[in-house]
C-alpha cells in the first residue's frame, strides 16, 4: 500500500464542509489508505465500511484544528492519529455489542492469556505475541516496553521499573491495559 500524496491545495479546502468537490477528492484519495490502516488494526472486514465512515466523520469534524508542523507527512501523521483514536473507539463499541461464544473452555483459555504463570505454553505465547504485534501502535513506547519486558521477556518487574524509570504501579497498569487489549484481539480471532 503506497501512501497517497498529500496536496496542500486540497487540505486548505477541507474546512469548508460545503466544498463537496474537495471532500470527494479527499475520500477518493485517502479512503484506500484509511481502509488499509483500519484493517491492519484489526477491524473485521464486515465492519470496515462503518469504521471508515466513523474515521471520515472524525476527520471532517476536526480538520479545522489541523496545524502543519512543517515536517514531512504532517497531514498523514495527523490523520493517522485521528484514525487510530477512532478505530480504538469503534473496536471498543463493537466488542461491547458482540455476544461471547465458545463456552467455558474458551473463556478459560482467554483468561489464561493474562496469567503470567501460564505463558510458558508455546501456543499461548505465540498467540499473545501475534496479538501484541497487531495492537502495538496503540500504546506509548514506555507502556509497551513495560509490557514487553515483563510479560513477553519475563523479566522481573523491579528491574524493568528501574530501567524505564517507572513505578511498579505504572508497570502493572501498562501491563493490564495492554493485556486487556490483547484479550480483545484474541477474542476476535477465536470467534
Amino acid at each position: 500500500m503506497t501512501n497517497p500524496e498529500t496536496r496542500p491545495s486540497l487540505i486548505v479546502r477541507l474546512p469548508d464542509h460545503s466544498d463537496q468537490a474537495a471532500w470527494w477528492s479527499f475520500v477518493e484519495l485517502y479512503e484506500p489508505f484509511l481502509r488499509h490502516f483500519a484493517r491492519r488494526r484489526g477491524v473485521p472486514e464486515s465492519h470496515l465500511n462503518d469504521a471508515i465512515q466513523q474515521i471520515l466523520l472524525a476527520i471532517a469534524k476536526s480538520v479545522e484544528k489541523f496545524v502543519d508542523d512543517g515536517k514531512a507527512a504532517s497531514f498523514r501523521r495527523w490523520m493517522a492519529t485521528v484514525a487510530r483514536h477512532e478505530v480504538m473507539k469503534y473496536m471498543t463499541k463493537i466488542r461491547r455489542h458482540v455476544a461471547p461464544t465458545g463456552g467455558s473452555e474458551s473463556l478459560r483459555g482467554l483468561e489464561s492469556v493474562a496469567d503470567d504463570s501460564e505463558l510458558s505454553d508455546q501456543y499461548e505465547h505465540e498467540l499473545i505475541v501475534w496479538a501484541a504485534t497487531k495492537i502495538r501502535d496503540e500504546f506509548s513506547e514506555s507502556s509497551w516496553q513495560a509490557f514487553w519486558q515483563t510479560v513477553i521477556c519475563q523479566r522481573p518487574v523491579d528491574d524493568v521499573a528501574r530501567e524505564l524509570k517507572l513505578s511498579r504501579g505504572a508497570i502493572y497498569m501498562a501491563r493490564a491495559r495492554i493485556l486487556k487489549r490483547i484479550r480483545g484481539q484474541v477474542e476476535e480471532v477465536m470467534q
